[in-house]
């Protein structure tokens, strides 16, 4: 059976157009740099362009605005763990709005010290 031509250029403009959807998201998530906005809600200077966390929370907010509300329920069964869908729900939300930044972003500061010693170190009370 093959299906009236009006159905057929109905179903390819429409399936071009979630493809164009879906690589203007791609593009905006990975190329674009960040806003003002973004750089004050990531705490990061306006000089960057590219701050730690952008992605993920850009990630996080295409998934905030545009899943619907069972993405939470699979997350947290998938999960494996006793993590309710309303507390996956409030960390997207948070990334969505740049309060948490992934582990990869975070950054320990090194501490130089005069005192580093090879082998273990004990302390002493006096």
């Amino acid at each position: 059976m093959k299906l009236p031509l009006t159905l057929r250029i109905a179903y390819h403009s429409f399936r071009s157009v979630v493809r164009a959807g879906l690589l203007f998201m791609i593009a905006w998530v990975v190329f674009i740099p960040a806003s003002a906005d973004e750089n004050a809600a990531l705490g990061v200077p306006q000089s960057i362009q590219y701050p730690p966390g952008l992605r993920t929370m850009r990630m996080a907010q295409v998934v905030v605005n545009v899943a619907p509300p069972q993405l939470y329920t699979l997350v947290a069964r998938a999960s494996g763990r006793d993590i309710p869908p309303f507390l996956i729900q409030v960390a997207m939300m948070q990334m969505a709005a740049g309060n948490v930044l992934p582990a990869t972003a975070t950054v320990t500061p090194k501490i130089d010290s005069s005192r580093d010693i090879d082998g273990p170190r004990f302390i002493q009370v006096d």
